[in-house]
């Protein structure tokens, strides 16, 4: 059927975003009325933060450095605060510099590097690194191409709501890519997926539908409802 030759979604490739609260010189605050001074000021006692070892300010000044916000851009110093927070646990630190590897910016590609990056965000829950990851092993980039590995991994970025991941984790069920093939569960997890609003589940969804049959239909979306409820029942989950 059209639907088993959607192909699966790439990684993600843009970095994780300072927070809000950092201001840089010539961007106002959130309320519209910083100055330069202000915001400048800001930057520096986010740099003193840094220094003394504050990994979330080590991650946001990175990201300061990383897209020039107030500053030149330099991805070298980018590299170096990001690698400080990471090395702290900082997860969004540690998903960053799987990016800046994985795609050769300011370093060397290296799938190696971005495998390792991408895990230690992954195991502290990140469901960004959780994704990319399970791309890296569906893709076999730098490793031995796993596909039970990889839907595993689909399966916990989307169970924290990352609506790629469970578009993705649809297309292995539909396909039967490390696991057998399960139509119900690919609706499911497409359903799951349109839902949080990503604009190709519902294409998908509907040349399923026309595969199947009445009772299937009915079975299926009964299938769909009862994998909602179980993840919205969920405890809080780490976020990104």
């Amino acid at each position: 059927m059209d639907s088993l030759r959607i192909p699966i979604i790439g990684v993600a490739v843009l970095l994780l975003a300072a927070c809000g609260a950092v201001q840089t010189p010539k961007t106002p605050t959130a309320q519209g009325t910083g100055s330069g001074a202000a915001a400048e000021e800001s930057r520096a006692s986010l740099e003193a933060r840094a220094k003394k070892g504050d990994a979330g300010a080590q991650f946001d000044l990175g990201a300061v450095y990383h897209d020039g916000e107030g500053v030149p851009k330099d991805l070298k110093l980018a590299r170096e605060w990001f690698l400080k927070a990471a090395k702290q646990g900082e997860s969004r630190a540690q998903f960053n510099l799987g990016i800046m590897y994985y795609v050769g910016e300011g370093v060397k590609q290296d799938y190696g590097q971005a495998k390792e990056w991408f895990q230690k965000a992954a195991d502290s829950g990140n469901m960004r690194g959780q994704f990319n990851l399970a791309v890296i092993f569906y893709r076999g980039e730098g490793v031995k191409q796993d596909f039970a590995k990889a839907l595993a991994l689909f399966t916990l970025a989307g169970k924290q709501g990352f609506t790629e991941a469970q578009f993705n984790v649809g297309v292995m069920y539909a396909k039967g890519e490390g696991v057998p093939q399960d139509i119900g569960k690919a609706y499911a997890w497409f359903t799951l997926s349109e839902q949080g609003g990503n604009p190709r589940a519902p294409e998908v969804i509907k040349n399923l539908e026309r595969e199947l049959k009445p009772e299937q239909l009915t079975l299926v979306k009964k299938m769909a409802a009862a994998l909602e409820k179980e993840l919205v029942s969920r405890p809080g989950v780490q976020g990104e």
